[in-house]
This record gives structure tokens, C-alpha cells and sequence, in this order.
């Protein structure tokens, strides 16, 4: 029996894409607390909602700009919409 290891257990080790999937999690939550947020999202478009008063457009904008960029292809604003506060940004991925 070696001295600091308890009798019959094997040190845990977690394996690197268990580690990237558990920190892709992490920033997902974290993702989902800040503006804007994502309410309907595909490889092909993503809508998003912030209140205008709090975070700007172009926030907005370069996260549409990214999500598209993952795909391959360049973001087009569809339309701007007003809900109460909130902004509504619609975006199509081309």
C-alpha cells in the first residue's frame, strides 16, 4: 500500500474532452446571463434580444456576426423590431 493514496482506489483522472465539454458548458451558462439574448437560433439564422437602454446594438450585431462566422457564412440584419424595452434583432446567416 502506497502512503497518501486510500487502500484499492485509483487516482481520478478526466480525460481532456471531458474537461473541453464541461468548460464549453461553463461558458454557455455564463453566456446565458449576459445580453442579448438568444431566443430562436439555426445554422442559418439567429434572433436575439437585449434592451437597448443597457447594451448596444452593435453587441448584438457581432454576436450575430459570430454565430454565422461558425458556419462559414456572413451575417445580413433582417430586421429591428421593438418589444416594450427590449430590442429584437433578427439576422440571417449567408
Amino acid at each position: 500500500m502506497s502512503v497518501g493514496k486510500p487502500w484499492g482506489k485509483a487516482p481520478v483522472s478526466i480525460s481532456t474532452p471531458a474537461r473541453v465539454a464541461g468548460l464549453a458548458i461553463l461558458l454557455g451558462v455564463a453566456a446565458c446571463s449576459e445580453p442579448p439574448w438568444t431566443l430562436e437560433q439555426s445554422p442559418d439564422a439567429i434572433t436575439l434580444r437585449w434592451y437597448a437602454d443597457e447594451t448596444d446594438s452593435s453587441v448584438a450585431d457581432s454576436l450575430a456576426q459570430a454565430h454565422c462566422a461558425s458556419s462559414s457564412k456572413s451575417v445580413e440584419l433582417v430586421s429591428y423590431d421593438q418589444d416594450g424595452s427590449a430590442q429584437i434583432g433578427k439576422y440571417r446567416c449567408r
